[in-house]
């Protein structure tokens, strides 16, 4: 009868346990040292080791002559143990006995001295799987055990296993296997079953894995049938797409290639694949050149699943972001596959997505947009403090107020705020002058030259009142509703750049110092004047706060008489 690889080739010995040393050290240096522990707790996912080194522990406790903390596996107790011909050893899938009184008749078992061995040793699997009467009726002589007592306790959910029983006994965390670690025991598994196995399908079989020994075990043993494996017999009985065909659907997404990424998705439906298994692969892929894009030159992380020349190819057609948002796509339709009406057409919508980002709304979707919105500005970024409007936008080689042709109905000239300032070439606004080589003025020009600006000089209707109610009317429509009641009767001061807001009583003044409120106004007032203005607020000279009148007083004692009388 065949027996699976994974049974076959379970290790006998700490040694043979691959990918834990940190674990089989420990345990074996108190074998060694007869400080052995009353209670245990192996915690990891599946496929780790817990179950193989409860087993290990369970034949090491009782050994007869412990090789270096290991069990000799060759005197009767060793050789009972695993036949599985002696009582003292009891293994226990807490998944079925789950019950308080499975726990109870294990604690009316456990008082015995062993029968054959040394220890009796109780081996409960999935433990987290017990109910919680069942686990404090095992808390009280799991805390205080007797001599002859040994429990080893396995979970692959710690979360669910109280903190009482945790507290009570020694944790020892199992750790995925790597790649490597896996890769090199299916090597040493077909040489010893005298198959070939190629390099690549180990690699494929043990990326697989995820991390668990029995699970490649099982993957090689299903794949190989006596025979020897490689790449495209791995493809073909795992399920996995050829690695072209996923190449092509990566090139197709780069390109932005609806049809060609539709067409592929219909080869592989024909091909009896389905969605789920084409995701989980370009999921690696671009995960893969997602790391060659942030971490050039390290291929250690790499999964395995494309080649380096194929990334290579594909990197200079998708940047980081890009590659994020697929990422991020792919394992949200994969996730989504099961829920929907046909898988096919959720792969369809995320293709479409991934080959379109306007038709998705994710915000990797969106910054992936801006991104690429980032790459196609030409022009260089120019850093302004104000943006001025267009009204009052003052071109760079328009001539001075000085050299312009004057005309008739024209006013002294008066310097917007909001006009940039002029190259070092031109002569400054401060000039009241015109230059020495200036010609003569016509005679329509006046005599003497116009005075000179000063630098904080504003139009006649910024400072009294023209440019106040229209900051008003933009806080209005900016929907500043809150802010507007302790605005709308003040009055404003425009002197340069500081907006003076004069406001009739302190209440007022507390609530526009709040950031929210001075933001609204602030935002308002640039809105209109079209350069950054300071916002500083201050009590009217007319009028100092306003008591409250007598009429409200009165008004808000019978409201307050009226409550208490409700009361």
């Amino acid at each position: 009868m065949h027996q699976a690889l994974y049974r076959k080739y379970r290790p006998r010995t700490f040694d043979g346990v691959a990918g834990q040393e940190h674990i089989t050290r420990t345990l074996k240096n108190q074998v060694s040292s007869g400080k052995c522990s009353h209670a245990y707790l192996f915690v990891g996912t599946r496929g780790t080791g817990k179950t193989t080194c409860a087993k290990i522990l369970s034949r090491a406790v009782n050994c007869e002559a412990p090789v270096n903390g290991s069990p000799c596996n060759v005197c009767p107790s060793c050789r009972a143990i695993e036949a599985g011909s002696v009582t003292d050893v009891l293994e226990i899938d807490a998944a079925s006995n789950n019950g308080v009184d499975n726990i109870r008749a294990l604690r009316e078992d456990a008082v015995f001295l062993p029968a054959d061995l040394k220890k009796r040793v109780y081996i409960v699997d999935e433990v987290h799987m017990l109910s919680v009467s069942a686990f404090n009726a095992l808390l009280k002589i799991l805390e205080e055990p007797p001599a002859h007592l040994t429990f080893i306790l396995a979970t692959t959910e710690l979360h669910r296993v109280p903190a009482t029983i945790v507290s009570r006994c020694q944790r020892f965390s199992f750790r995925r296997l790597a790649r490597s670690d896996i890769s090199a025991l299916l090597e040493s598994v077909a040489e010893s079953e005298g198959f070939a196995l190629a390099p690549d399908a180990a690699a494929a079989l043990a990326r697989l894995a995820d991390g668990s020994a029995r699970d490649a075990l099982s993957l090689l043993d299903q794949c190989s049938g006596g025979e020897g494996v490689d790449m495209p017999r791995v493809r073909e009985i795992v399920g996995l797409p050829p690695r072209d065909l996923s190449i092509a659907m990566l090139d197709a997404v780069a390109g932005r290639d609806v049809k060609t990424a539709f067409e592929l998705l219909d080869e592989l439906y024909r091909s009896g694949l389905g969605a789920a298994a084409l995701f989980d692969e370009l999921s690696d892929t671009v995960r893969d050149a997602l790391v060659m894009k942030l971490i050039p030159g390290d291929d250690k992380l790499l999964s395995g699943s494309a080649s380096q020349d194929e990334l290579a190819e594909l990197a200079p057609r998708l940047d980081a972001g890009r590659l994020t948002h697929i990422l991020s796509a792919l394992s949200k339709a994969r996730a989504g596959l099961t829920q929907g009406a046909s898988d096919k057409t959720e792969a369809e919508l995320c293709l479409a997505s991934l080959c379109d980002e306007r038709l998705d709304g994710y915000r990797e979707a969106v910054l992936a947009r801006l991104e690429a919105l980032e790459r196609a500005q030409i022009a260089p970024r120019v850093e302004q403090k104000s943006a001025p409007r267009a009204r009052n936008a003052v071109a760079r080689d328009a001539k001075p107020p000085w050299e312009e042709e004057p005309q008739a109905s024209r006013r002294e000239p008066v310097w917007s705020a909001a006009e940039p300032e002029p190259e070092a070439s031109e002569p400054p606004p401060e000039i009241s002058a015109p230059p020495p080589e200036n010609p003569a003025p016509s005679p329509e020009a006046p005599e003497a030259p116009p005075p000179k600006p000063e630098p904080e000089a504003l139009p006649k209707s910024a400072s009294e009142g023209a440019v106040w109610p229209k900051i008003l009317r933009r806080l209005r429509e900016a929907g500043g509703m809150l802010v507007l009641p302790f605005v709308s009767n003040a009055s404003a001061e425009l002197t340069g750049d500081i907006l003076t807001v004069s406001v009739s009583d302190s209440f007022a003044i507390d609530m526009l110092s709040r950031e929210s409120a001075a933001a609204a106004l602030r935002s308002a007032a640039e809105a209109e004047l079209g350069r950054a203005v300071i916002l500083k607020t201050k009590l009217s000279e007319a009028e100092d706060i306003k008591p409250v009148s007598q009429d409200v007083l009165d008004r808000l004692s019978d409201r307050l008489g009226d409550l208490i009388k409700f009361e």
